[in-house]
């Protein structure tokens, strides 16, 4: 633990409170302030799009992406005239797969090289990617790149029909409670967001009534959790006979993979339907559900391949990898770029009426968790280890007082 989080833990309620709130106003500064706002509009603008309309604003981005990234990113100058790639080779869309996969290592070990020459690397903002092995990436960008990210992620809660402004909920990966702490509350209030952040290291059959009982009096217009944390508490509601309908209007879930039970418990219990979203820290892929409960690729974020073992594209209904090209973060553009995740692509065309393909399901994204001795289910383990010198982690459990890390230095 660095000294900053020993002085916010040792810190009063209200004052923990206070530093959030005012964190969480630069936060959203960030988000949404400068072009925040064409962003969103020309997003939206796109939804009445027809398909071809689609693959030819993704032509035209695939193009200028290339461009760009040959003229100005190292990584790309190099492999591309090594491959003897040219920018004058891409006539079609289907010449992009002539290009040479991503892998990870790369951009893990000299993230510097993939740093468009344009931008000034100390005044870039750097996120961090969960890195389910303990293997974080830092990926660069700028405010602007990060408003045109939420551009996207608010659209997709209207598609839902969720409330993008209102009071709102989250349980994530943020561990914002010491972890000793063994009395409420478990969730500290950014009052400048809007939103009470809630522990999801915290959820034991002890605490759980605390919870249930905060968001009670705090009626979120909007719940953000990852999905087995607030399965856990609708496990336990459903199990104790306990109501949660009317705590809130809507339910969004990401970070993990929702499974069908876990979809029916919430939803029953809270009396809302569950919209899970896709995406990635890299962001070069985003997928979220309509009100028809459909997965769609945001076609105009990036392009999407799924392909087979042996490098061919996959057909609707089988099992792929996913390769991802994205269009928001010039200055990091990441190329075919194997995110480590299996999909399934569908051919269903959805009645909602969006332009953009239907994803069938994401198969990758499956995270263990460990139990502690006093019941916590802990998942996403990979803030435990950010920001040390770690290639590679695993963590085995085989009885619940001890746990075994085995790590790559």
């Amino acid at each position: 633990m660095n000294k900053f989080q020993d002085i916010y833990y040792h810190l009063p309620v209200f004052l923990q409170n206070t530093f959030l709130s005012l964190y969480g106003y630069q936060v959203n500064k960030n988000r949404y302030a400068g072009n925040y706002s064409r962003f969103k509009k020309e997003a939206d603008a796109r939804l009445s799009w027809r398909r071809e309309a689609l693959e030819e604003y993704q032509f035209q981005k695939l193009k200028s992406t290339l461009k760009d990234a040959i003229d100005n990113v190292a990584y790309y100058k190099k492999s591309y005239k090594d491959c003897g790639i040219s920018i004058n080779d891409i006539k079609t869309i289907s010449d992009f797969r002539n290009l040479p996969l991503l892998e990870k290592e790369p951009l893990r070990k000299a993230p510097s090289e993939f740093i468009s020459k344009k931008y000034d690397p100390k005044t870039l903002q750097v996120i961090h990617t969960t890195g389910s092995t303990g293997t974080p990436l830092n990926i660069f960008c700028t405010p602007e790149v990060r408003q045109n990210n939420y551009a996207f992620y608010d659209r997709f809660l209207e598609i839902a029909g969720l409330f993008t402004h209102g009071k709102r909920a989250t349980l994530g990966g943020r561990i914002i409670v010491a972890a000793d702490q063994n009395h409420p509350p478990f969730w500290r209030n950014s009052s400048l967001q809007k939103n009470m952040l809630f522990s999801s290291y915290h959820l034991t059959e002890k605490n759980i009534p605390f919870y249930i009982e905060a968001l009670r009096k705090y009626k979120p217009d909007l719940i953000d959790s990852y999905p087995s944390s607030l399965f856990v508490i609708a496990d336990f509601a459903k199990r104790n006979g306990m109501d949660l309908k009317n705590i809130t209007k809507g339910i969004t879930t990401s970070a993990e993979t929702l499974f069908p039970e876990q979809r029916e418990i919430i939803s029953e219990m809270f009396g809302v339907p569950v919209f899970d979203q896709y995406g990635a820290a890299e962001m070069c892929v985003f997928a979220g559900q309509c009100q028809q409960g459909n997965y769609h690729i945001h076609s105009d974020y990036g392009i999407v391949e799924f392909l087979k073992s042996d490098g061919a594209y996959g057909l609707p209904g089988e099992e792929c990898e996913l390769v991802c090209t994205s269009f928001i973060n010039p200055v990091m553009p990441l190329i075919r770029y194997r995110i480590g995740d299996i999909g399934v692509l569908s051919a269903q065309e959805c009645s909602c009426g969006l332009p953009f393909p239907v994803l069938e399901k994401i198969v990758g994204r499956i995270d263990d968790s460990i139990v502690t001795p006093d019941g916590r289910i802990i998942g996403r383990l990979s803030p435990v280890l950010k920001g040390f010198p770690i290639k590679e982690a695993q963590y085995v459990q085989n009885t619940r007082d001890s746990i075994e890390v085995r790590i790559v230095k």
